[in-house]
């Protein structure tokens, strides 16, 4: 939320993580082709709701190990998305889940799959 170049989002996270709800309204600056959302922003949203919910999962900062997404439809800009992550498996070192683009009226325009891993100490942001 600090960063001003960022999505503004702010993730309900429900079940300590085992469920991420975002919602966002990509701007028109954020197209790849006239009025259809550039599909890096899709990623970007599928990779923040599923690195979501391994930070919660894991209770820490966490990174993306992988990330899978497959394009299904067209986004159009400036219509609210919404992002639905649902935790699938977790191990020690890392946090399965998979997640969803849609439109309102339920149009399924991404899907993504990601494996995220807890931050080391060494990693971690450091207080001022």
């Amino acid at each position: 939320m600090e960063n001003p170049f960022g999505f503004q989002v702010k993730p309900e996270i429900k079940n300590g993580g085992e469920f991420v709800y975002i919602e966002c309204t990509p701007a028109e600056h954020l197209q790849g082709w006239a009025n259809i959302l550039h599909g890096g922003i899709l990623s970007t949203l599928l990779d923040e709701a599923i690195t979501y919910v391994g930070i919660s999962t894991f209770n820490q900062p966490a990174v993306t190990a992988q990330l899978e997404v497959r394009f299904r439809n067209p986004a159009p800009t400036c219509v609210k998305l919404h992002v639905c992550a649902e935790r699938i498996k977790v191990s020690k070192r890392l946090v399965e889940a998979k997640a969803a683009v849609t439109l309102g009226d339920g149009t399924l325009i991404a899907t993504g799959t990601g494996k995220v891993m807890p931050v080391s100490e060494s990693f971690a942001p450091k207080s001022p």
